[in-house]
């Protein structure tokens, strides 16, 4: 059902920010090898995450859907994700992004995620969804159920700034 998605990037300098990311957003999204049973590719990003924007941030993300369509899929019956990661050892943030119509500033408002810190090695994550929850202080206050009504993305993304080097690792993602 949520097979016919597709990856890519995205970096902090469309609100003036210098983050640098790899893949490059405007370029096609290209898969990495090895993946977590040593064969096959997965999505990695790679890049440098400046202070240069307040809140600088660099990250890649999983539509649900095909890019002609973006269409969002109701999410509130499922369980949670779950995803093989591994990466340089810092933390990231996983996310599920909502058209809902409260979220006031769309994407860029506080969504609702789950905070994980990488490993060198492969190791599966596990979050249901009744562990995600929007970041304090911030953004448009929704209620998880109505956000996991319309999920269009998944997104990884950067905590904190900055960062001489980031990598980061997913294989396996899937709606539990």
């Amino acid at each position: 059902m949520y097979n016919d998605g597709f990856w890519y990037t995205y970096d902090d300098i469309p609100a003036g920010g210098t983050s640098k990311v790899l893949p490059a957003p405007d370029k096609n999204f290209i898969m990495s090898s090895p993946g977590f049973k040593g064969s096959g590719e997965c999505a990695r990003l790679t890049g440098v995450v400046t202070a240069d924007f307040e809140f600088g941030f660099i990250g890649m993300g999983y539509y649900l859907s095909p890019m002609d369509l973006r269409t969002p899929f109701d999410l509130s019956a499922e369980n949670g994700i779950s995803f093989w990661q591994k990466g340089d050892g810092k933390s990231y943030r996983v996310k599920v992004v909502s058209t809902h119509e409260e979220f006031i500033s769309q994407d860029s408002d506080n969504q609702f995620g789950f905070n994980f810190k990488t490993t060198p090695d492969w190791q599966k994550v596990e979050v249901p969804f009744k562990n995600f929850s929007q970041q304090p202080g911030w953004g448009s206050k929704v209620i998880l159920n109505k956000a996991l009504y319309k999920i269009k993305e998944i997104q990884f993304m950067t905590l904190g700034q900055p960062l001489a080097s980031v990598e980061l690792w997913i294989d396996g993602l899937k709606i539990v």
